[in-house]
C-alpha cells in the first residue's frame, strides 16, 4: 500500500511539473514574441514608412495606458515632435558639412564648433507646435501610433529667420575677420542648400 501511495504521489508530481512546463518563461516569451510579430504585421504602412510629400514626418509612439487617449495621445505627439526635431537636426548637420566642404576654411574646427552650437539653439527654437497629426492608429496590444508632419517650407522659413543666431555665435567666438567672412559664406551656401532641400 505504501508502494502504491508513493507511486501515486510520484505520478501526480510528474503530471504537475509537466503541466507547469507549458507555462515556462521560454514559452511565455515565445508567445509574447508571436503576439508582437502579429501586431507588427497589422500596422498601417505609414508606421513603417512615414514619408509625406512636401513635409518632414515622424511616427510618435505611446504605450497603452489605462487612462486612455488623454494620456496616450499627448505622449505619442510629444514623441513624434522629438523625432521630427532629430530629423531636422540631421538635415541641418549634413547640409552644414557640405557647405563647409565647398569652402576653404582656415579655422575649420572652430567654425564647426560654432555652427554645431548655433544649430542646436536653432533647432531648439524650432516651433514644432506647427507640426500636425496626420494619422493615428492603436494596435491590438494597445500601443498608440501617430503620424506627425511639419511642412518643409515652415522649417525653411524658420531656418532663414534664425540666420542671425549663426552670425551672433560667430561674433561671440571672436573669430578673425577672415574666418568670419568665410563663416558667412558657409552660412549663405548652407541656407541655399537648405532651401533646395526643403522644396
Amino acid at each position: 500500500m505504501k508502494k502504491s501511495l508513493l507511486l501515486s504521489l510520484l505520478a501526480a508530481t510528474a503530471i504537475t511539473f509537466t503541466g507547469c512546463a507549458d507555462k515556462s518563461p521560454q514559452s511565455v516569451a515565445e508567445q509574447q514574441k508571436q503576439a508582437q510579430i502579429e501586431a507588427n504585421n497589422n500596422l498601417p504602412s505609414w508606421v513603417m514608412d512615414p514619408k509625406v510629400e512636401g513635409g518632414i514626418s515622424a511616427v510618435g509612439v505611446a504605450g497603452y495606458s489605462k487612462h486612455g487617449m488623454q494620456i496616450m495621445l499627448p505622449q505619442a505627439e510629444m514623441d513624434g515632435r522629438a523625432k521630427l526635431a532629430g530629423q531636422i537636426q540631421t538635415v541641418v548637420s549634413r547640409v552644414q558639412k557640405q557647405a563647409m566642404r565647398h569652402n576653404k576654411i582656415n579655422e575649420l574646427d572652430d567654425l564647426e564648433k560654432v555652427f554645431k552650437q548655433a544649430s542646436k539653439e536653432v533647432i531648439k527654437k524650432m516651433p514644432l507646435s506647427g507640426a500636425r497629426k496626420m494619422n493615428q492608429f492603436q494596435s491590438s496590444d494597445g500601443t498608440f501610433y501617430v503620424l506627425m508632419v511639419i511642412e518643409k517650407r515652415e522649417v525653411s522659413r524658420h531656418l532663414n529667420d534664425m540666420k542671425s543666431t549663426y552670425q551672433d555665435h560667430m561674433k561671440e567666438a571672436q573669430m578673425t575677420r577672415e574666418s568670419l567672412d568665410q563663416g558667412m559664406q558657409v552660412l549663405d551656401d548652407m541656407m541655399k542648400e537648405l532651401d533646395e532641400e526643403m522644396k
